[in-house]
């Protein structure tokens, strides 16, 4: 609670500031590199180039280990180009094996165009200098903080642009083959973590998609909002040169190897570098947010979530829902009501009190929770246990810990997977991204096996004859155990529920 009352101090006085534009410097425009007919990536993904019947290859990544081989694998094969768009990008072993990939790849001549939001990179900014300064490696910062001044003054400044972070995440290479999901680049997104993982999703894809993820990437990285990282660090004594760190990337990288889950990582590599991956036909599109919604609100239709309405308001049969972060309001509740009332079953799987990283969105999310009850809706709060069986929903993964993955299936027909959360902020403030694939059989697979571990791993949730709530656990003797207040680990966390619960802060959550 402490930590959280710093931040809501900022976001109430920066309500107050005026919206203004980051620095204007010069830079050079760019566009996507594809490879040659005959380099590997083209030759691994030819049956998906230049189909006349528009589909693409697909296949849903829910494992953590696979999720980070498959970058490294496609970083090692690619020849031309390496773009790679993220939220988030961790010091730990994952994001540093990440750097040695790409580090790698520009010494073999390819160019590689990183764009991180700066939510999270002032620590870096020694290691971003170095790799900066590679003929082949260029950085950009998406809606940079100044670093003349700190984080918390430039949130009170200039809240208006600060609080429109980026929250994009992709990674293509010799436009050829791409990788669009919820996973940042961090050691609890790939199952790295010994304590605590998050379950995610991506989706891998080539053919016709992959040149709408690039040119989505072309208009994030030639737009006013993106800096060139050189133009905004400032040189120190200490600053590391790139034979260093090319040294330390290297280092970190054996030693990695060293482990168990090294060894894991480094099996998955080579599986993926033998053999193409099996990929489903289907018709996909990229659904994103254009850069300029980083300048103010945009209109609906100009938005992700206004391009889904029509699929989610044509909804005949069936709508599941996977939101680490839900926070419907009373416009998400009115939509999921309607839904029921023509007879559309809607099931949501969220996180419990104990499974989520911000609590703040948990005790908003209670808000609307007796209302999407009452409207019949199958609400789910995924469980925190460190321990539940270890299996996947072909994509739609529940294995450990905390959900952070973002996905609807629509009627069993369709199958959208991004970085899209069901919030006021994924909505309004922040841009997102994901495809919507158009794939009975990949739908159907996915709805079922996830309505099947649904018992396993989340509490259900329903009214009692009291007027309140009821938790139900399935147990291991195939039995369901009541509980008839929220079950938590943490007093705590419980007790902040309602003061969070009550203050203004739902629009930004």
């Amino acid at each position: 609670m402490f930590r959280f009352l710093p931040v809501l101090l900022v976001t109430c006085l920066g309500l107050m500031a005026c919206t203004s534009a980051p620095p204007q410097v010069p830079k050079r425009m760019s566009l996507v590199q594809p490879s040659s007919a005959s380099a590997p990536l083209a030759q691994m993904t030819r049956r998906w180039q230049g189909r006349s019947d528009g589909m693409s290859g697909v296949q849903i990544v829910g494992d953590g280990i696979d999720a980070l081989a498959l970058r490294i694998a496609l970083s090692d094969l690619a020849q031309t180009s390496i773009d790679a768009q993220y939220y988030l990008l961790h010091n730990d072993v994952s994001g540093g094996l990440f750097a040695d990939a790409l580090l790698r790849a520009a010494d073999r001549g390819v160019r590689v165009r990183l764009l991180l939001d700066d939510m999270d990179t002032r620590g870096y900014d020694a290691a971003t200098r170095a790799l900066e300064t590679h003929p082949n490696i260029e950085i950009r910062l998406y809606n940079p903080f100044l670093r003349s001044r700190s984080k918390a003054l430039s949130a009170l400044l200039e809240f208006g642009r600060i609080n429109r972070r980026m929250h994009n995440k992709s990674m293509s290479f010799d436009g050829r083959i791409t990788i669009v999901g919820g996973r940042n680049i961090g050691d609890e997104y790939f199952s790295a973590r010994e304590d605590s993982n998050y379950d995610d999703l991506d989706l891998l894809a080539a053919g016709p998609v992959v040149r709408e993820v690039g040119k989505s990437f072309d208009g994030y990285w030639n737009s006013p909002y993106a800096v060139p990282a050189l133009a905004l660090i400032t040189t120190h004594e200490d600053d590391l040169d790139l034979a260093t760190t090319r040294a330390r990337l290297a280092q970190h990288a054996e030693q990695s190897r060293n482990t168990p889950y090294g060894a894991a990582l480094a099996a998955r590599i080579a599986q993926t570098k033998r053999a193409p991956r099996p990929l489903e036909p289907a018709r996909a599109t990229l659904i994103a947010d254009p850069p300029e919604k980083a300048a103010g609100d945009l209109p609906p239709e100009a938005t992700l979530s206004g391009a889904m309405l029509p699929h989610i308001a044509a909804l005949e049969h069936q709508f599941l829902v996977v939101s680490a972060y839900f926070v419907p309001r009373d416009s998400g509740v009115a939509l999921l009501h309607g839904l029921e009332e023509r007879g559309v079953e809607v099931t949501v799987l969220t996180n419990s009190l104990d499974a989520t990283d911000v609590p703040a969105v948990y005790a908003h999310y209670t808000r609307s929770r007796p209302d999407l009850l009452d409207a019949g809706v199958d609400l789910w709060e995924l469980r925190a246990e460190k321990e539940r069986p270890d299996r996947t929903l072909s994509g739609l993964g529940l294995s450990r810990s905390a959900l952070h993955a973002k996905a609807f299936v629509l009627d069993e027909q369709k199958l959208f997977i991004g970085s899209f959360n069901w919030d006021p902020r994924s909505v309004r403030i922040n841009s997102e991204m994901g495809i919507l694939v158009e794939s009975p059989r990949l739908a159907t697979q996915a709805a079922r096996n996830f309505k099947a571990m649904l018992p396993e791993a989340a509490f259900h949730l329903r009214r009692d004859d009291r007027g309140g709530l009821d938790w139900l656990e399935h147990d291991e003797g195939n039995r369901w155990r009541l509980y008839r207040s929220a079950p938590v680990l943490s007093r705590t966390r419980a007790l902040t529920v309602p003061i969070l619960a009550v203050l203004p802060i739902g629009g930004q959550l």
